[in-house]
């Protein structure tokens, strides 16, 4: 992955519906993983038997895959939905090559019409 499709990947990554739908996945599977994991250390509040390390991790994990997710899926512009940022995208079949502006329907190949598949140039 060259610099410019990290940038777009990061721009994405931390848009606000992004980091809002990570935040809640990761507290709804964080805290369900800590109460599995640690649920007594928590609940009779024995702080000295709890892994912190682990604690914190068990609400990095989910966050940081739901980010990844849903990052990788809005950057896949498919036809016919709204690019989420500008980019110049190239045919996978045939090589033609466009740029797509942010919230612009993604079109179809001219050459490969329905079955275009677009990526990142």
């Amino acid at each position: 992955m060259n610099m410019k499709h990290f940038k777009l990947y990061c721009e994405v990554a931390i848009s606000d519906d992004i980091i809002q739908r990570a935040t809640k996945v990761s507290l709804i599977v964080g805290t369900t993983l800590n109460f599995i994991n640690q649920g007594e250390a928590l609940l009779s509040l024995d702080f000295q038997n709890l892994h912190l390390m682990k604690f914190f991790l068990t609400y990095l994990v989910p966050y940081s895959v739901t980010t990844y997710t849903a990052t990788a899926l809005k950057i896949e512009f498919k036809i016919g939905t709204k690019a989420v940022v500008d980019a110049d995208l190239e045919c996978i079949k045939c090589g033609e090559e466009i740029h797509v502006h942010k919230d612009e329907l993604i079109p179809e190949c001219s050459s490969c019409g329905i079955t275009t598949q677009w990526k990142l140039k």
